[in-house]
Formats: structure tokens, sequence, C-alpha cells
């Protein structure tokens, strides 16, 4: 599989408020998660990873449930 293709993610709020995070994944494949975390009442979100030059970001694309003062999305670990 191309990994360039790879570039979103689920982010789903736990429930002690620390954030589970799943993929990386086609868009397609993170819509299937997302909505199946979103069908059962959870709090997700899809981020997709943006290049700008040498910089990376994660931006939200959607989200569901109740985020109150979480942050939009974070930048990738550094590797």
């Amino acid at each position: 599989m191309n990994g360039s293709r790879l570039k979103y993610r689920v982010e789903v709020l736990g429930d002690r408020g620390g954030i589970e995070r799943y993929g990386p994944f086609n868009e397609q494949r993170a819509r299937e998660f997302f909505e199946v975390e979103e069908s059962l009442g959870g709090t997700a979100r899809i981020v997709r990873l943006e290049e700008d030059g040498l910089r990376e970001t994660w931006r939200v694309v959607t989200e569901c449930g109740d985020w109150g003062g979480v942050p939009r999305a974070e930048a990738p670990p550094s590797q």
C-alpha cells in the first residue's frame, strides 16, 4: 500500500480524558472507523496530516461528541 495516501487518523476521547489515536488510514478507512465510533455515541474526530514544506501539522476534518477544552489537533511526534 502506498504510504503517501495514509494521511488520516482517528482520535477517540477516552473515559479519563486521554486521546487514543488510530491509524494511519486512507480517507475511506478513516471515515468508516469514525462512523462506527459516531454510531456508538463516542467522541471522535478525523484529522488529516498536512505538509507545508518541512512543516507537518494535523488538521481536524470532522468530529462528533463533546471535545470541550481538548486541543483541536496537535503536531505529530518527532521522528
